[in-house]
């Protein structure tokens, strides 16, 4: 059997990355609907805050996929172009704060709100510039991978404010928890990334361990709290 082509391997590992975060998110959207489905209108919002994390995390690894088999066919760095995968990544992050601040403040529709709609505001408003932007140079590439990661330290605020509240049911300390680890695991995701020792020492030619590694470290991170953020949903779903 004739060797594998580095390029093709590389995007193998991460297309396999890809499909098992696509599935695992599909069945868990599905396992919401199915087993969970909300009995009352109070909790309408409690399960499409879990699905909207679902189907955006889902929609977030077939942006993984897309990019993946673009690769293999054109062989090129997806990253060369218009840094679509960023656009995803600040998705992410939405898609997660919202069960987080959905159970963080069960009692405060209009906190839920506010929240909700302050980080929809900057996510929205901070798409333009991901969607046309284009890697030309390392400089500007940090200055993007360093404001996703304040974007994700400015989605803490909920948490905060939770965990300075002087009565915190065990709920919320879930939540607020797993929400912390998913952060962090992302700030360190994207630090492997940022940083690329391998890749900078020359020791990989087509191989990018560092991407790999980034997207292993969010998965791992996206499991976790997408546990979470369903064992909080159960009593508000029956």
């Amino acid at each position: 059997m004739p060797p594998c082509d580095q390029t093709v391997c590389d995007s193998i590992l991460g297309l396999a990355v890809g499909v098992f975060g696509f599935s695992y998110f599909l069945i868990y959207v599905c396992q919401v609907l199915i087993f969970h489905f909300p009995s009352t209108p109070e909790s309408i919002t409690d399960a499409l805050a879990v699905v909207g994390f679902g189907v955006g995390t889902a929609l977030w690894y077939a942006n993984v996929i897309y990019h993946q088999i673009l690769r293999v066919f054109h062989d090129e760095d997806s990253e060369e172009k218009p840094s679509t995968i960023w656009v995803g990544s600040l998705s992410l992050i939405w898609t997660a704060a919202l069960p987080t601040i959905t159970f963080l403040f069960p009692d405060q529709p209009l906190l839920q709100l506010w929240y909700i709609s302050s980080f929809t505001v900057i996510v929205v408003g901070n798409l333009p510039g991901y969607l046309f932007y284009e890697q030309s140079v390392e400089g500007p590439f940090s200055h993007v991978m360093l404001h996703l990661a304040s974007v994700g330290l400015l989605a803490l605020m909920p948490t905060v404010h939770t965990l300075a509240e002087p009565v915190l049911t065990s709920p919320q300390f879930a939540i607020a928890f797993a929400f912390g680890q998913l952060m962090m695991g992302g700030l360190a995701g994207w630090a492997v990334y940022l940083l690329r020792p391998l890749e900078r020492m020359r020791m990989v030619q087509n191989w990018r361990p560092s991407i790999h590694a980034m997207h292993l470290i969010w998965t791992y991170s996206l499991v976790s709290f997408s546990n979470a953020a369903l064992e909080a949903a159960k009593p508000h779903l029956h």
